[in-house]
C-alpha cells in the first residue's frame, strides 16, 4: 500500500493538538511523515506543545513549520500554510498521498487506511475524504452537512481529505492564497478527476468548523467572489443558507469592493457556468 504524509494545519491551538496526533498513532496505516504547521502562532506554548508531542510519540515522525507571526487568525493567507508544507514535503520525501488535518479532527483507527487503498485503485480520484460528524450540545455526534452537500454535491473535506501527490505537482503554479479545500476540488473537476467524499469512512469534528458556524457567512460570501462565483450560484447559497444568505451578499460585495480575485482563470470559469453542469 502507498505511502502518505500528513500536514495538521494549527493557529494557537496547541490544546487540541495532542487528540489529534494520538489518532494518527492509532491508525492501522501510519503516516510516514507529520508535518505541523503552525500558521504564525504569537503564543509561544505552541511549539513548546508540539516539542513535547515529538517526544511522547517517538513513533511518529513529527517536524514543525513555522510560518511568520501573525498576530490574528487571518484565513485570507491559509493557503500559504499548505502550500509551504508542500514544498517541504516533496523536497523530503517522496509521499504518494498528501494529508490534510485541522487539529480539532479524530480519526477512526482505519480511516487511512481504507482511503489509501480506495486511491491505490481509482486512478481518477484526484482527493478523497470521509464524513464529517462533530459533536453536538448533547456531547453525540451528527454528520456535518455543509451548504454544497444540500444540493448533493458531496466533495472530499479539507481536514480528513487525502490527495493525490502526482495530482498537486500538476496543478502547483497555480497555488492559491486562500482556500486549498475548494480550490482543490475544483482543479480536479476541470481536469476531469473525482473528488468524493467516502460514506462509510468517518472522522470526528471535536468543535464546528469555521464554515458550519453562523459568524463565517461573510466570508463564504467574499470567497464566491475570490473565485467568481456565478450570481445565480450565490443567489443559490443565500437561499441554502438561510438567516445567514444577508450575510454572503455583504461578504460577496465587500469582496468585489475590494477587487479581492482570484489569479487561477480556469477555477474562475468552472465557477462562471460550468459549475452548473456538475449539480
Amino acid at each position: 500500500m502507498s505511502q502518505f504524509c500528513v500536514v495538521i494545519k494549527i493557529y494557537n491551538e496547541f490544546d487540541m493538538l495532542e487528540g489529534c496526533i494520538q489518532s494518527l498513532a492509532f491508525q492501522e496505516l501510519k503516516p510516514v511523515q507529520i508535518i505541523i504547521a503552525d500558521d504564525g502562532s504569537p503564543d509561544p506554548r505552541v511549539s513548546e506543545e508540539v516539542n513535547r508531542l515529538i517526544s511522547k510519540f517517538p513513533q511518529l515522525s513529527i517536524e514543525l513549520l513555522s510560518l511568520p507571526l501573525k498576530t490574528e487568525p487571518n484565513l485570507d493567507t491559509v493557503g500559504r500554510t499548505w502550500r509551504e508544507a508542500w514544498y517541504k514535503l516533496k523536497k523530503n520525501n517522496h509521499c504518494s498521498y498528501f494529508g490534510m488535518l485541522d487539529a480539532d479532527t479524530r480519526l477512526e483507527k482505519d480511516y487511512y487506511q481504507k482511503l489509501i487503498e480506495i486511491m491505490d485503485n481509482e486512478l481518477k480520484f484526484a482527493c478523497v475524504s470521509g464524513i464529517f460528524k462533530i459533536k453536538s450540545e448533547e456531547k453525540d455526534y451528527t454528520e456535518q452537512i455543509n451548504i454544497g452537500a444540500k444540493v448533493g454535491r458531496k466533495d472530499a473535506r479539507g481536514s480528513g481529505k487525502v490527495i493525490r501527490s502526482s495530482f498537486i505537482t500538476e496543478v502547483e503554479n497555480d497555488f492559491p492564497e486562500v482556500d486549498w479545500d475548494t480550490w482543490i476540488n475544483t482543479k480536479a473537476k476541470v481536469r476531469g478527476f473525482k473528488s468524493p467524499q467516502i460514506d462509510f469512512v468517518v472522522m470526528y469534528q471535536e468543535r464546528p468548523t469555521t464554515r458550519v458556524a453562523g459568524k463565517n457567512h461573510f466570508r463564504n460570501g467574499r470567497l464566491s467572489y475570490h473565485f467568481g462565483y456565478n450570481p445565480l450560484l450565490v443567489l443559490l447559497k443565500m437561499i441554502l443558507a438561510k438567516k445567514g444568505g444577508l450575510s454572503i451578499l455583504k461578504g460577496y460585495f465587500d469582496a468585489r469592493k475590494k477587487g479581492w480575485r482570484l489569479g487561477d482563470e480556469e477555477v474562475r470559469k468552472y465557477f462562471g457556468w460550468r459549475f452548473f453542469l456538475h449539480l
